[in-house]
């Protein structure tokens, strides 16, 4: 007898909503962790040296917390949502900084933070995969 084979639905890649609100969550998290850091940096004496490593920081950890967010809310393909919310948090950043502060921006500097945004929003899709209950 012959057997057919059966149709079975495939999982997409990318859950579109999903990378749209980490995203959202990303942005939410760096928008409250600056405000707390200029806050402590206003009120403290820390020296605003370190500034540009804390920046750094927060932006990291708000795309880890958004790509974690995504993976676990598309319950698959952790390491794609967790770097999609990377991709669109850099570009909403980067008009955002064109708009609010216009000039020059270096192409390596750029290129670096795009970097590190993938690296944490795969890690975060990949941690927020295995949160998935």
């Amino acid at each position: 007898m012959a057997s057919f084979k059966q149709d079975t639905p495939r999982t997409p890649m990318l859950s579109f909503s999903s990378i749209i609100r980490g995203t959202l969550v990303a942005l939410s998290f760096s928008l409250v962790f600056s405000l707390l850091a200029g806050i402590i940096y206003y009120f403290t004496n820390v020296s605003e040296k370190s500034m540009s490593w804390v920046a750094i920081f927060i932006l990291i950890i708000s795309v880890f917390l958004g790509g974690g967010y995504a993976a676990r809310r598309a319950r698959n393909k952790g390491l794609f949502n967790g770097l999609g919310v990377g991709v669109i948090t850099f570009i909403a950043i980067w008009i955002l900084v064109g708009l609010f502060l216009p000039g020059n921006v270096l192409f390596i500097g750029a290129l670096g933070k795009l970097i590190l945004l993938l690296i944490a929003g795969g890690l975060g899709g990949m941690l927020g995969v295995g949160f998935t209950s």
